[in-house]
């Protein structure tokens, strides 16, 4: 390779790992909020809003073609939904059981992922991605504290359950973007991402509504942290990842991608406390191995969870 497209690589290699750091603060901006400030699906509703706003500003600032085709839209509308369940998902589990342990849960979407698009677009599953399965399942009963002294109770575990299902449904989301987007080919990522987060706003501030959910932030720290998540997560994250993912050798991409589920452990237990037991490490880090081996199996990563 020549000094160029090394230099290009190694640009690319930069802005991934720029994304996948944008994204692992996504768990604690969430938690910085939720409990006593605002509830979970509220913070979704202002993370996706919010979200949207920048997006489509961004989109408009690259003269990109706004308007999808009524066939891609409908799509969008189906994926704004999944996305809405996944955030509904995701943040109660990142109130409950903390945030690292529901990021890396999250993460496990790779292989409902590879699932799907085993019998939606007939990608081939080998032997090396069933061993992957085998480990991560093995190591989510560790992470999550079976056998060792820590406390399971009941909230504990909901969040854990709402982390494993925030996987499942982070999956169908990607395979639906991915269907809608073979769909209209000529669709900037940023716009679909756009058209996406406003109809999960709409699904969000509905569900938030019918709770009796806080809408409006209660204070000016509270908006600017919300405003923080959508810019840094959702808009700034995304676009890196989007922008660097297809340019780098999947195995390398695989790996850095992991710095999202890792650094999101470690942020949690800088700003919280958080903690695990020697056997949650061990569970913890079989889990991410497991992750790490089952998404190379493609040519192109799967993008990590939020």
């Amino acid at each position: 390779m020549n000094s160029g497209g090394e230099h290009q690589r190694s640009q690319h290699i930069l802005l991934l790992s720029f994304g996948a750091l944008c994204v692992s603060f996504a768990a604690i901006f969430v938690k910085l909020l939720g409990g006593d400030v605002m509830g979970p699906t509220a913070i979704g509703f202002w993370r996706t809003l919010f979200g949207a706003a920048i997006l489509f500003g961004w989109a408009v600032s690259r003269r990109s073609k706004l308007a999808p085709a009524g066939p891609v839209l409908k799509w969008l509308v189906v994926a704004g939904f999944i996305f809405f369940l996944d955030l509904f998902l995701w943040h109660r589990s990142i109130i409950y059981s903390g945030a690292g342990m529901a990021t890396i849960l999250a993460n496990t979407q790779v292989f409902a992922t590879a699932i799907l698009s085993f019998f939606i677009f007939k990608e081939k599953l080998g032997i090396k991605f069933l061993a992957a399965v085998l480990t991560a399942v093995i190591g989510v009963v560790l992470l999550v504290g079976v056998g060792s002294d820590f406390e399971l109770t009941a909230l504990y575990l909901r969040g854990v359950v709402f982390g494993l299902l925030t996987g499942l449904v982070y999956a169908h989301y990607l395979v639906t973007i991915k269907f809608a987007g073979q769909r209209q080919q000529s669709t900037d990522f940023i716009v679909l991402m756009a058209w996406t987060s406003l109809f999960s706003a709409l699904f969000l501030g509905g569900s938030a509504a019918i709770e009796g959910d806080l809408l409006l932030p209660p204070d000016w720290l509270s908006l600017f942290i919300l405003f923080s998540l959508a810019l840094v997560a959702q808009a700034l994250g995304w676009w890196a990842i989007a922008t660097s993912l297809s340019k780098i050798e999947a195995s390398r991409s695989s790996l850095i991608l992991l710095l999202q589920p890792v650094l999101a452990t470690v942020w949690g237990v800088l700003f919280f406390s958080e903690h695990l037991t020697w056997m949650q490490l061990a569970g913890a880090v079989m889990t991410l191995g497991a992750i790490y081996v089952g998404s190379i199996r493609r040519t192109v990563p799967p993008v990590p969870a939020e």
